[in-house]
């Protein structure tokens, strides 16, 4: 599990920044719920630190050691799942193991437990087409996970899936972390789901970093209402 750090961050898409020194850390093992307003800057963060968005100044740091691009221990999962069509669904799930070169042998075991872990056992060797938006979406957690990342970084995963899906997804990722612990930043617009899921929540606006909240075993009302009134 990575610890996570953002010193002084100022990010900006070459124009004016869209944060601007920002400090921030994410503990090994936490999961850290971002929410804030469309365009605060909220998936820049999330590729800054997947190594994919370049500082334009302070830094970022996991385990202490400065990110300088993309690496294995820290895996990005998007709204869009970006599922390979031709792949069937166990060959897209060991998609990061093939790219890291693992014998195909040694893949075998991982692929399958995710699928099982995941509940698309029986669904492996189907196409992407012939599964359901919540299906793809469980394809995509698997192959995020199944090369062991230290950190996972989601940008509004599951933004795009009906309400019931949402909650079944929202309950499977609660069973993986507990199952298998990992760092994570998890960026949402829903300030439910970011109570129901993360141990922390930081509020963005205005490129900065205006509030991180504590969240408490049974969170109330009021933090909600507290956590709206900063988005306001």
């Amino acid at each position: 599990m990575l610890r996570l750090t953002a010193r002084d961050l100022t990010l900006d898409h070459g124009g004016p920044p869209v944060i601007g020194g920002l400090d921030l850390d994410v503990a090994p093992g936490e999961l850290l719920a971002v929410v804030g307003p469309s365009g605060c800057g909220k998936s820049t963060l999330l590729r800054a630190l997947a190594g994919l968005h370049p500082a334009a100044g302070g830094g970022l740091l996991a385990d202490g050691r400065p990110v300088t691009g993309p690496s294995a221990d820290r895996t990005l999962v998007f709204q869009d799942d970006g599922l390979l069509p031709w792949r069937s669904v166990r060959r897209n799930v060991e998609l990061p193991l093939a790219i890291g070169r693992t014998p195909r042998r040694a893949r075998e075991l991982p692929v399958r437990r995710w699928l099982e872990r995941v509940g698309l056992a029986p669904h492996a060797d189907r196409l992407p087409r012939e599964l359901s938006g919540g299906q793809r979406q469980r394809v995509q957690l698997a192959r995020a996970l199944v090369g062991a990342p230290r950190a996972v970084l989601l940008d509004e995963p599951f933004g795009a899936l009906d309400a019931h899906t949402r909650t079944a997804m929202q309950q499977l990722l609660l069973e993986v972390r507990r199952a298998q612990p990992f760092t994570a930043v998890f960026v949402t617009h829903d300030v439910d789901e970011a109570l129901l899921l993360g141990d922390r929540v930081a509020v963005l606006g205005g490129g900065a970093l205006t509030a991180v909240h504590e969240v408490p075993a049974t969170p109330g009302p009021a933090l909600r209402d507290l956590i709206l009134s900063q988005l306001a």
